[in-house]
């Protein structure tokens, strides 16, 4: 399992919602970073630098939606509201900086938002929980967003690949840092 941060240096410093959503969107690029590299190192086939970044896209997606699902209950709309804009800011400005890296000069951010609003509504019509996370059925279409997104070699076996071990791992791990890091005063 990849580490990620889970507690601030200084504790006792008081940290606005755009500082949390910075950090955790850190921790989401991470996580994306390693099960991309888990899937080439399972010999899963990638191609292009383009495709490797469709992954990322793919797995941001599932983790912002995680993270929204996982303050819902916690917070406030207000805060909960500014503490995912930013957090898709950062990931916009992060997939594009990486887009274009590899597929020259343009404007990528509004494609992504598009994308991760279209992701989150379907993921929405799945259960979550505190204790489990996503549920399996959203593990699924996780599973099946990647499989669309990896080349021909293997692709029938990127679901259950998904499902069974990336998708429990990156959910715990955002959870731990999710906890340690946004500390929210209603």
């Amino acid at each position: 399992m990849v580490r990620v941060k889970k507690n601030w240096n200084q504790d006792s410093a008081s940290r606005s919602l755009p500082q949390m959503a910075n950090a955790i969107g850190a921790t989401i690029w991470k996580l994306a970073a390693n099960v991309l590299l888990n899937l080439e190192n399972e010999n899963f086939e990638t191609t292009t630098q383009g495709q490797r970044v469709d992954i990322l896209e793919e797995v941001v997606c599932y983790l912002v939606h995680f993270c929204d699902r996982w303050m819902y209950p916690q917070t406030d709309q207000e805060q909960r509201s500014e503490f995912i804009s930013s957090l898709v800011r950062d990931m916009a400005r992060m997939l594009e900086d990486s887009r274009i890296d590899v597929q020259g000069e343009a404007e990528y951010q509004a494609a992504f938002v598009d994308k991760l609003n279209q992701r989150s509504k379907d993921y929405a019509g799945f259960s979550f929980s505190d204790e489990e996370g996503g549920s399996f059925a959203m593990r699924c279409r996780l599973g099946a967003y990647l499989q669309d997104t990896m080349g021909e070699r293997d692709n029938r076996w990127i679901p259950d690949y998904i499902i069974g071990r990336e998708a429990p791992e990156i959910e715990i791990a955002l959870k731990r840092s999710l906890s340690g890091l946004v500390s929210l005063e209603t």
